[in-house]
């Protein structure tokens, strides 16, 4: 079948092929269910999965019977993390929800809520696709006294961040299979370190036919300085930096209510 100029897919849908080449889910599913474990946290706690995007980790915490609760800031996301979940068989309570709304919406019910995937740092660009500096910190700030005023007193937040050490560079992601043949992925990420602000373009080559899309994301270039200090604003405590398993591609910050 040829392939032409009016294939199209959505970032969700994107992220679902990138997904498959950077993380071992199973590897890191155990990981995190080695964290709650370690921090009282079990299946009859309520959890808040805060930007759960295409529906990973969510729906695989879900299949192992935790509660998880989805929310998502972009419609297109909650769309495809129950697209995702019906695949799957699996019922997910998501919701399209602002960061800056979920405490007027759901109250301090939380046992544990994290956000994951880098994706704080798109408080304030991620549908638009623009950044205004200022703008993204005061929105970032704004989502972490969220995610603090949803916690249960004792409650944990969990909340990852760029690898300190990254530096911008190209990647190769690997080769998925798409319903238009074999699609080869490539990460570009770039910095400007003076206006803080950092590109992840995603771009696909179609081998078949040479196509080329490509997906630029923009975001505010988030230190873990200035994570930790968000934190403390919050009245969070008990910060620290923590490994999990599994979880190669980004740094996690833990706090507590």
């Amino acid at each position: 079948m040829p392939i032409t100029q009016d294939i199209f897919y959505s970032l969700p849908e994107v992220w679902d092929f990138c997904l498959e080449k950077i993380y071992d889910k199973k590897e890191y599913i155990d990981g995190l269910i080695e964290l709650f474990k370690k921090e009282g946290i079990s299946k009859k706690s309520l959890i808040l999965d805060a930007g759960c995007g295409s529906g990973f980790p969510s729906i695989d915490l879900i299949e192992r019977g935790y509660r998880v609760i989805g929310t998502d800031k972009s419609s297109e996301m909650v769309r495809q993390v129950q697209l995702n979940a019906a695949k799957r068989k699996v019922s997910i309570e998501a919701y399209n929800t602002m960061w800056a709304n979920l405490a007027k919406q759901f109250g301090p019910v939380f046992d544990f809520v994290y956000c994951r995937g880098n994706s704080l740092v798109y408080a304030a660009s991620w549908e638009q696709n623009w950044i205004v500096p200022g703008r993204s910190r005061e929105e970032i700030e704004r989502a972490i006294q969220n995610f603090y005023a949803v916690l249960k007193p004792g409650g944990k937040l969990y909340v990852d961040v760029t690898n300190k050490d990254e530096k911008p560079h190209k990647e190769n992601i690997g080769i998925v299979k798409t319903k238009e043949g074999e699609v080869e992925i490539v990460w570009e990420i770039e910095h400007d370190a003076n206006a803080k602000v950092r590109t992840w373009t995603i771009a696909l080559r179609f081998l078949d036919s040479g196509l080329r899309k490509a997906y630029p994301s923009y975001s505010y270039l988030l230190s873990h300085t200035e994570l930790v200090d968000y934190f403390e604003k919050a009245r969070l405590k008990d910060i620290k930096e923590i490994k999990i398993n599994g979880e190669k591609n980004y740094n996690v910050f833990l706090g507590t209510k």
